[in-house]
């Protein structure tokens, strides 16, 4: 989630990193991707050896039986036209039943390959032929035509059927083997090309992930100087650039603040001030204004020294500062502010061979319930404006 949160925070300076970042995700997930696939196809071709090889069991064992029963025929048959004796009749019978049984088995099996099912088809005529045979030999043997029959055996037409049945079966079992054989080369190689993947990948994610680990910490290092840029440049639209005091901006914000703390708690007292420098046209006049901004300057930092850690001054124009006075009713702002007065006067600025003695005038107001920061500023602009007529150098306090 760090990472999606960084994407979505860019900068000019982390674009491309992020862009790369995003990019080696990408590419790992597709290697992913691929050894999933790769795997699939593993399994599928695994699975159609492990097919392949039980097919190819069936059908061996059917080719054995079928050349058993076709041998059992024959066997049968010469043992009964041999001896005349009724009970060789019940093999030769019996092969014939089963050599039909597994001939239909085979040609189930098999029925998917157009050349095994030639095969089959050869097969069966075979069969049909060594049975025509066998059974004239029996037929002429039980009519008592044993020469005949006899005959019939010496020909060899029994024998060049049981050959060309065996021949076929032998076909059908080497076409099956052969099958066999490249479906589990076929699965063999997909397997190793797999293996070989799966450490491809393991060393592409390992370089991916260092890489991503490098790229992030770049990424990272980048959005934290954005940031920090962020904020240094929000701090200078909040701060005034010659006093390093907040700004009139951010000086209103921190007042409406107080004012609220204020307004919650209505035992809480908070008073606010306003000074400026007195005769400050004269000194930019007599002495220049970077003499002037050099007194602002020095001001500035004497009412940072002069009050409390909790109090808040800032520049707000361009002689005139503002003080939030929190936790001070009009008695104990007009102490600080006294002791802020004596800090102003207390010493001149020296400039090359100038020295440039100055005062500040400043008018307090207290907050009262329903005020606003309008209110209150109005209060302590009419305060101040009474310590100017005053006769200047003096804290005044408003209604």
């Amino acid at each position: 989630m760090w990472v999606i949160r960084q994407f979505t925070a860019r900068s000019f300076r982390s674009d491309w990193r992020s862009y790369f970042l995003i990019g080696c995700v990408i590419v790992l997930a597709l290697l992913l991707a691929g050894a999933s696939w790769s795997a699939w196809r593993s399994s599928v071709e695994r699975s159609a050896a492990e097919q392949r090889q039980d097919h190819t069991l069936q059908v061996l064992i059917e080719t054995d039986r079928l050349r058993s029963a076709a041998l059992q025929q024959i066997r049968g048959g010469r043992g009964y036209l041999l001896t005349g004796r009724q009970m060789f009749l019940r093999p030769h019978i019996s092969g014939k039943r089963q050599a039909e049984m597994a001939h239909a088995r085979l040609a189930s099996l098999l029925a998917d390959n157009p050349q095994q099912v030639l095969r089959v088809k050869a097969l069966g005529t075979d069969l049909a032929h060594l049975r025509l045979v066998v059974d004239s030999m029996v037929a002429r043997a039980s009519e008592g035509s044993q020469a005949d029959a006899l005959q019939l055996m010496r020909s060899g037409s029994d024998r060049d059927a049981i050959e060309a049945i065996m021949r076929t079966l032998d076909d059908l079992q080497a076409s099956e083997r052969a099958e066999l054989a490249q479906r589990t080369a076929t699965a063999k190689q997909r397997a190793i090309a797999n293996e070989r993947y799966q450490y491809l990948l393991a060393a592409i994610g390992l370089l991916l992930l260092a890489l991503s680990i490098v790229t992030t910490i770049y990424v990272r290092r980048a959005l934290e100087r954005e940031r920090l840029a962020r904020r240094e440049l929000q701090h200078f639209a909040m701060t005034d650039a010659l006093t390093a005091l907040p700004n009139r901006r951010s000086f209103m914000k921190e007042l409406d603040r107080a004012i609220e703390r204020a307004q919650a708690k209505p035992d809480r007292t908070l008073s606010l001030a306003i000074f400026d420098i007195d005769h400050f046209k004269r000194i930019n006049d007599r002495f220049g204004h970077p003499a002037g901004d050099a007194v602002i300057k020095d001001v500035g930092k004497r009412a940072k020294q002069a009050l409390r850690k909790r109090d808040l001054v800032g520049r707000i124009g361009g002689e005139e500062f503002g003080v939030i006075l929190p936790n001070a009713n009009l008695a104990a702002a007009t102490a600080i502010c006294e002791r802020l007065r004596q800090a102003i006067a207390g010493n001149p600025v020296v400039r090359e061979d100038a020295i440039i003695a100055f005062t500040a005038s400043i008018g307090i107001a207290e907050f009262q319930a329903g005020d606003e920061a309008d209110h209150l500023l109005t209060r302590a602009d009419v305060a101040l404006y009474d310590a100017k007529t005053g006769g200047r150098n003096q804290v005044r306090t408003g209604i």
